[in-house]
């Protein structure tokens, strides 16, 4: 799947706005992101499910994290871990969400 290049430097969140753990829907720009905290580790990852296209988030705007490990897609249920966004069951078969570079800067989250 192919995902758009995402400069450096744009401000997503800061890192106190996202829950530990947890996982949070930013922009970069029109793109939608996926920023993850668990402890002090923070990841992104462009928010589409490999699986079939849709964005994780349910209806509701949130993402499901269970365990405190995985984000669930709420479309079909894929799990995806918190801070590689690797494929962890469910219908992605073995592809993981597409990482974005990130940063923290003065508690603030920005591209890399």
């Amino acid at each position: 799947m192919k995902v758009p290049k995402i400069a450096a430097g744009i401000e997503l969140t800061r890192v106190d706005a996202i829950a530990d753990p947890g996982a949070l829907v930013c922009y970069a720009g029109n793109t939608p992101l996926i920023v993850t905290r668990r402890g002090a580790a923070i990841a992104a990852f462009h928010n589409i499910c490999p699986h079939a296209g849709y964005p994780l988030q349910r209806a509701d705007g949130r993402i499901v994290v269970q365990e405190g490990r995985y984000m669930l897609c709420g479309g079909h249920g894929a799990s995806f871990t918190l801070d590689t966004g690797a494929c962890a069951g469910g219908p992605c078969n073995g592809d993981g969400l597409a990482p974005v570079r990130v940063i923290v800067r003065d508690g603030v989250v920005l591209t890399a």
